[in-house]
């Protein structure tokens, strides 16, 4: 029984050490550089969906990585960015890529991205998102960044996390009115 009770414990604290299982959606439109800001709050290595496509280079459409005419990846500009802080105009360093978890995910014709993203801090902190430019005023578009996705695999520790403590409790109950 006290077996039982150590690992039903243990699955508790891994279910609640787990990450966020819920998924905040924002909408990030091309313009301005700081153009939407996550209201929960982040930190480590947190799981990210993003999609959409817009023009932020005269009419040449891109997404999140890549110029679609070609594919193209331009190492500076016209792509997702990501910080801490309010990002700024012109700053290649904000780039997602930057960020990302093995780099630059590989080119997706259907433009949804699924990657790491490491947020470079421990603090629980809200986060920026915007597109890499410096010229707003011809862009359009917008993505759709989700944060915090858990993977399928963290569901079902969660949910066999709870199954074991009702189980051990239910047990423990009924162990105690036997021999009551």
């Amino acid at each position: 029984m006290k077996h039982l009770a150590k690992l039903a414990f243990a699955a508790l604290i891994g279910s609640a050490a787990a990450p966020a299982v819920s998924a905040e959606i924002l909408n990030v439109p091309f313009a301005p550089a700081n153009s939407a800001t996550s209201t929960g709050l982040y930190s480590g290595t947190i799981k990210v969906r993003v999609s959409g496509t817009g023009f932020s280079l005269g009419n040449d459409i891109n997404d999140a990585f890549y110029l679609v005419n070609g594919p193209i990846h331009d190492p500076s500009y016209y792509q997702l960015t990501f910080g801490l802080a309010p990002l700024v105009p012109f700053n290649p360093s904000q780039n997602a890529v930057n960020y990302i978890v093995g780099g630059l995910p590989a080119y997706q014709a259907s433009h949804v991205y699924t990657f790491l993203l490491n947020t470079g801090t421990a603090v629980p902190s809200q986060l920026n998102f915007g597109v890499g430019d410096g010229n707003f005023g011809d862009n359009g578009g917008a993505f759709t960044v989700a944060l915090g996705v858990p993977e399928p695999a963290m569901w079902g520790l969660m949910i066999a996390g709870f199954g074991i403590v009702g189980f051990a409790s239910r047990r423990h109950r009924s162990v105690q009115s036997v021999t009551a």
